[in-house]
């Protein structure tokens, strides 16, 4: 007999395809060039979206879009939805991403976001939200267990015991769920560790007096990112965080981490919608 589909799943999928919908319609042009795609689960809603907007509002009289992938995976997406795609380190010279879109594993009332579940972390942060409610917390790592963290092969060990001392001391190299087929890797081939901590403050938190600085194990969002980052092999951490697309443009920089908008598919089918600008300072 074949599984029976949960109502509740089936009505928690339409609620993140209309997510999708409703992120590309505010978000994307015809006109645009070139289109970042990240790695996330709900991205083949995203890329159903943007081909049927093309195909209702056709791209100016010889111009292409290219969609930028953030990994292996997502460049398949984007072959299949017949788009085209292109490599990051082929884009021209001073290119800029126009827009990205991409899920999340889990996003704090600031738009701070965890991602990386995926194992495509490092080409997730070259390239840059669209999730379910299940994502949408207060703090990270409230429901989500883990922060990742992309490593070199040589230095995982190492990197493990930094991050006892930080204060994760159950901290793991993510592996195959088939036997001794060994530890994940990325699209660098470098090595995951999920790394626990406590529930990290927002930068909100640390402007009303709290202290984030890791003591008692309690860090905020920024300050661990960049002690992690200082770490010896680290490649890139999980935490997307700091400045969005349009506070970077406005500081004449290259892009944000955080998004400028998350969709949320609710429980009952509807849409929530958190954006950047409705967020108090």
């Amino acid at each position: 007999m074949a599984p029976q589909k949960s109502p509740d799943n089936d009505r928690i999928e339409a609620a993140k395809r209309k997510a999708a919908y409703h992120a590309v319609e505010e978000h994307f042009d015809s006109s645009m060039r070139f289109v970042g795609i990240g790695s996330g689960s709900t991205i083949v809603y995203g890329l159903e979206a943007i081909k049927d907007h093309l195909e209702k509002n056709p791209p100016p009289p010889n111009h292409l879009n290219w969609f930028v992938p953030t990994g292996w995976n997502s460049r398949k997406v984007i072959e299949e939805a017949g788009l085209l795609p292109i490599a990051f380190d082929s884009l021209p010279r001073e290119t800029m991403i126009e827009v990205c879109f991409d899920g999340a594993d889990e996003v704090d009332e600031e738009l701070n976001c965890i991602k990386g579940g995926g194992a495509c972390l490092f080409q997730e942060k070259l390239v840059a939200c669209r999730t379910d409610y299940r994502k949408q917390q207060k703090r990270l790592l409230t429901n989500w267990p883990s922060i990742p963290i992309e490593v070199a092969p040589i230095a995982h060990a190492s990197v493990l015991r930094e991050l006892k001392l930080l204060g994760s001391p159950d901290a793991k190299l993510r592996e195959h769920s088939v036997a001794k087929s060994g530890p994940i890797q990325t699209d660098q081939s470098f090595y995951i560790i999920d790394a626990p901590f406590k529930t990290l403050l927002s930068p909100l938190d640390v402007k009303n007096g709290s202290d984030g600085s890791g003591k008692d194990g309690q860090w905020d969002v920024e300050a661990l990112a960049a002690r992690i980052k200082m770490i010896s092999g680290v490649l890139e951490v999980g935490l997307f965080h700091g400045m969005n697309g349009y506070e970077a443009q406005a500081a004449g920089l290259q892009g944000g981490q955080k998004p400028v908008a998350v969709y949320f598919g609710m429980e009952d089918g509807e849409i929530s919608v958190s954006r950047a600008e409705e967020i108090k300072k």
